[in-house]
């Protein structure tokens, strides 16, 4: 997956949480090293049927603003938490009752 600026993340996923619903605050946003175990191990998320997106930033301290961006100004779960330097990968995934949180 090739990194992307934060104003293209941010553009990705404004409009996929636009085509599914359009509420944030319906949606959970975090960072990663590892997006197929953070979706589908830690927080559940079914291989079919659920909503989510992830993108990779150039940098991990980009990815964590991103979240930040949509936890503070947007109103998603999640947000930026404390980082590892390798955690370029931003996700959003759309909660449900299955889903963790």
């Amino acid at each position: 997956m090739a990194a992307k600026s934060r104003s293209e993340i941010i553009a990705d996923i404004e409009a996929h949480v636009a085509k599914n619903g359009g509420d944030f605050a319906a949606w959970f946003t975090s960072v990663t090293a590892n997006p197929k175990k953070a979706l589908f191990q830690d927080h559940r998320l079914k291989t079919e049927g659920d909503a989510w997106i992830c993108r990779r930033a150039m940098a991990s301290d980009q990815a964590s603003e991103v979240a930040e961006y949509f936890a503070t100004v947007r109103g998603t779960k999640g947000g930026n938490r404390a980082s590892g330097m390798d955690e370029e990968y931003v996700y959003a995934y759309k909660m449900k009752s299955h889903t963790r949180p």
